[in-house]
């Protein structure tokens, strides 16, 4: 009885350990992790792997052995290499700890690119975990749900030397895991993103949403098909920023970007009378006045447009829809049209011509 009364003992103490685990979240912070990779060739390691945790959305920064992968994608959406002088570098976001993440990665260390394959996990060794209330351990894995509780700083346990240990085999079909109606295509860190062919061909009925550090575009099925069949070979968007030039400086604007879009061939798409609609949202970080409006142009030459726009002043941005690429400026304008300036201008205008009347009259009595 006293045997059986143990076993029991131990088998509660085990599934209340088991619930404690499940109930404990990733506390916010920066932690050095321990990365495994699994699949491919096994040639290919994850040689350092940074986590951050905020609000319980977690994002690691993985560096891997070789240099030679130019994106991930991860639950559908594509990460592009952020370091093009060294290991190639993403920063991924992270569903859960312990456990297996399916990730797909593009390398051209072959005669031509291939996808590969992998999983990846991060280990919640090193993490601080925090209990979360009953209402908390019911949310979704994007909290990070781990088995792991240690308080100390963890050190990368997956360390490799830097080496061109590239994949060298056929990689088997991408898995579409993760899929949805937009190709989304991230980089945070460049003014340009790029869109593979393998990709690409993915592209009936979907949308497809580009973003860099300056902004986002998003084009509509229609723009997306189009580009899609246009192309040769893959594509980049670029958002390049003007602001600077003398020429647009001297008239006020205080964001100028040139939207470009060009195929592997260098030619330019979505540049004049194309198919479809893309909406552009850019980065707009300048103090607005109260009382003002953020305005749009396009610029053209010599000429300009005012396209219709919103503004959102607590992201900072500015939203527009377009039917093919330019350069666009951006200003803050008093609402009405500037018609503040404009009454300016009049007063001082009715002032003058006042004046000139009074020295007129007078000088009329001085002559009589």
């Amino acid at each position: 009885m006293k045997k059986i009364f143990t076993i029991l003992l131990s088998v509660f103490i085990i599934m209340g350990a088991t619930a404690a685990s499940f109930a404990a979240t990733a506390a916010d912070g920066t932690y050095s992790v321990s990365a495994t990779l699994n699949g491919g060739t096994g040639k290919a390691t994850i040689t350092s792997a940074t986590l951050t945790v905020s609000g319980g959305s977690m994002k690691a920064k993985v560096v891997w052995s070789s240099s030679n992968y130019t994106w991930m994608k991860v639950g559908g959406v594509q990460y592009n290499n952020e370091n093009s002088g060294g290991n190639s570098t993403f920063t991924i976001p992270v569903s859960a700890l312990d456990t297996p993440i399916p990730v797909s990665a593009e390398t051209i260390a072959m005669s031509e690119p291939h996808v590969i394959d992998y999983t990846l996990t991060f280990s919640s060794s090193g993490v601080t975990m925090k209990e979360s209330s009953s209402a908390q351990s019911g949310k979704s894995d994007n909290q990070g749900r781990s088995s792991g509780s240690s308080k100390t700083s963890g050190e990368n346990k997956n360390q490799a030397d830097d080496s061109n240990n590239d994949e060298g085999e056929e990689p088997e079909e991408q898995e579409s895991a993760g899929d949805s109606d937009t190709i989304t295509v991230e980089n945070a860190y460049s003014k340009s993103t790029s869109v593979s062919a393998d990709m690409l061909s993915d592209y009936e009925g979907k949308k497809m949403k580009l973003s860099t550090v300056r902004g986002a575009v998003t084009f509509d099925k229609a723009a997306t098909a189009y580009i899609a069949q246009t192309a040769k070979g893959g594509i980049t968007l670029t958002m390049e920023d003007l602001s600077e030039d003398d020429e647009y400086k001297e008239l006020g604007y205080d964001l100028v970007v040139d939207l470009t879009l060009k195929d592997e061939e260098g030619n330019a798409l979505y540049a004049e009378g194309e198919k479809g609609k893309a909406t552009v949202t850019l980065n707009y970080d300048k103090d607005v006045e109260e009382g003002s409006a953020v305005k749009v142009y396009r610029i053209n030459g010599d000429s300009k447009e005012e396209i219709e726009s919103s503004y959102d002043a607590e992201g900072k941005t500015v939203t527009f829809e377009t039917e093919h690429f330019s350069v666009y400026a951006v200003a803050p304008e008093h609402q009405g049209g500037g018609s503040g300036a404009l009454v300016i201008v009049v007063a001082v205008a009715v002032v003058a011509v006042a004046a000139a009347a009074v020295i007129f009259v007078n000088k009329k009595k001085r002559m009589k």
